[in-house]
C-alpha cells in the first residue's frame, strides 16, 4: 500500500482542505496521508492566522493522519525554496511514496513538461535581459519558459499551478522517491478575496472575512467544526509591525552588513527599504511601497520576515536536519512508519531534544507567541512546554 503526502500551510484548513484529504482517501483507501505543514511564519511572507499546533488539530480532525513541521527557512522560502525543502523533509521521512498536490491545470504530463521548460529556462541567456527589463524573476522565468513551452507563463501565473511544477522539479532534483499526483483545485481560486456560498472559499477570503470582523461561527459554511474551534485569536499580516520596525532599527544602528543578513536580498531591495520610513509605516504598507515590477511584494515580505528571524540564504538552501511532529492520530499507523523509516532526527518532546536543531523553531515560535499576547493576552506555551496534538 502506497501512503500519500500533502504539502500545506492550512492557513486555516477549510471545507476544501477537508474535501482533498477526502479525495486522496477515495484514490487510495487504507493509505495513510501525512502533512508537512509551513508553521508560525508562511511562504508569503506573513504570520499564520494561529499557531502551527491549532493548524495540526485542525488537520488531524480533517483527515490527516500525521503533521510535520516545515522548518522555518523553507516554509517562508520562494515557491521554489519552499518546494524542495518540503519534498526533502517527505523524502527523509520515508513513509510515503506518493505526493498529492491541487493545481488548477491537473494534467501532470503538461505540468511535467512545464517543469521541464522551466529548468530549461533557468539556463535562458536571455534571462538577465528579461530582468534589466523590469521583469521580477519568476516574471522573466515564466517569459523564458514560453518562449520554450508556449502558454507557459499563463499556466504559472496560476499559483497552485507553480507550486505543482516546483514540487515537480523538487523531486526530479531530489531524485525522490516520490510519485505525483495532481489533483483539481478543490474551490475558489487561490487568490479569490471574496466569500461565495457557491463553492469553497480560498484561505485569502477567510482571513479576509476575520479580519473584517467576522466570527469564526459565522464561517461554518466554510470551516469544519474543528477550525471553528481553534480560531480562538487571529494574527494578521499588521500586528508584525512593531517587531519589524524594532528589527529595522536595530539593523540600521548595526550598519549595512546587517541589511546583507537576511535571505532574499538584494543591494536594490535594501537601497528602497532604507530610503523609505520604514518606521512610519506598518508592515503591509511597507512592502507596498518598496515594492516594484521586478520587486514584488511577496519577495519584500519575506525578506523582512527572514531579517527578523535571523534566516539567511545558506540556511535556506542547506538539507533538512531534523523531523518535528506537530500533531499525529494514536490509531494510525503512519507514525509508527515514521519512526522506523525516517534517515533525520525526529522531535517529539521538545525537552528531550538537541538544542542545536530545535533552535530555528523555537525561535519562530517565541515571537509569533509574542504577537499573539500582544494582540489578545493569551500565553501560548513556548516551545519547550509543547507536545505533538494527538487526536
Amino acid at each position: 500500500m502506497k501512503n500519500v503526502a500533502v504539502i500545506a500551510e492550512y492557513n486555516p484548513f477549510h471545507r476544501g482542505h477537508q474535501a482533498q484529504l477526502e479525495r486522496i482517501e477515495g484514490l487510495l483507501p487504507g493509505a495513510g496521508r501525512l502533512v508537512v505543514m509551513g508553521g508560525d511564519f508562511l511562504q508569503r511572507g506573513e504570520p499564520a492566522l494561529v499557531d502551527k499546533y491549532r493548524r495540526a488539530q485542525m488537520a488531524l480532525a480533517g483527515g490527516a493522519d500525521l503533521v510535520l513541521e516545515l522548518p522555518p527557512a523553507y516554509a517562508t522560502a520562494s515557491a521554489e525554496g519552499f518546494a524542495r525543502g518540503a519534498v526533502g523533509m517527505i523524502q527523509a521521512a520515508g513513509c510515503a511514496q506518493v505526493l498529492a498536490f491541487g493545481a488548477e491545470d491537473p494534467d501532470l504530463e503538461k505540468l511535467s513538461d512545464l517543469a521541464q521548460a522551466l529548468e530549461s529556462a533557468q539556463q535562458d541567456p536571455c534571462l538577465p535581459e528579461l530582468m534589466k527589463a523590469g521583469y521580477s524573476y519568476p516574471g522573466a522565468l515564466a517569459a523564458a519558459a514560453d518562449r520554450i513551452f508556449p502558454g507557459a507563463a499563463d499556466l504559472l501565473a496560476r499559483p497552485n499551478n507553480m507550486l505543482a511544477v516546483e514540487y515537480i522539479k523538487a523531486i526530479r532534483w531530489l531524485d525522490a522517491p516520490l510519485e505525483p499526483l495532481a489533483l483539481p483545485r478543490h474551490g475558489a481560486d487561490h487568490n479569490e478575496a471574496v466569500l461565495s456560498t457557491a463553492q469553497a472559499p480560498s484561505g485569502l477570503a477567510l482571513r479576509r472575512a476575520l479580519q473584517a470582523g467576522a466570527s469564526p461561527g459565522e464561517l461554518a459554511d466554510y470551516l469544519p467544526p474543528e477550525s471553528i474551534k481553534q480560531l480562538e485569536y487571529a494574527i494578521f499580516p499588521e500586528d508584525l509591525s512593531p517587531l519589524i520596525a524594532a528589527r529595522l532599527l536595530e539593523a540600521e544602528k548595526a550598519g549595512e552588513a546587517a541589511f546583507q543578513a537576511g535571505a532574499d536580498h538584494s543591494r536594490d531591495l535594501v537601497n528602497r527599504l532604507r530610503e523609505q520610513s520604514p518606521y512610519l509605516q506598518d508592515f503591509p504598507g511597507l512592502a507596498e511601497a518598496v515594492s516594484t515590477r521586478s520587486l514584488t511584494r511577496a519577495r519584500v515580505r519575506r525578506y523582512l520576515l527572514h531579517l527578523l528571524l535571523g534566516i539567511s540564504r545558506e540556511d535556506q538552501q542547506a538539507p533538512p536536519r531534523s523531523l518535528k511532529i506537530l500533531g499525529l492520530k494514536t490509531a494510525s499507523f503512519l507514525p509508527g512508519e515514521l519512526k522506523k523509516q525516517a534517515s533525520l532526527p525526529l522531535i517529539t518532546k521538545a525537552a528531550d531534544a538537541d538544542p542545536a536543531l530545535l533552535t530555528p523553531y523555537a525561535l519562530a515560535h517565541h515571537l509569533y507567541a509574542q504577537l499573539v499576547y500582544f494582540k489578545s493576552g493569551l500565553r501560548l506555551p513556548d516551545e519547550y512546554h509543547q507536545s505533538p496534538r494527538l487526536v
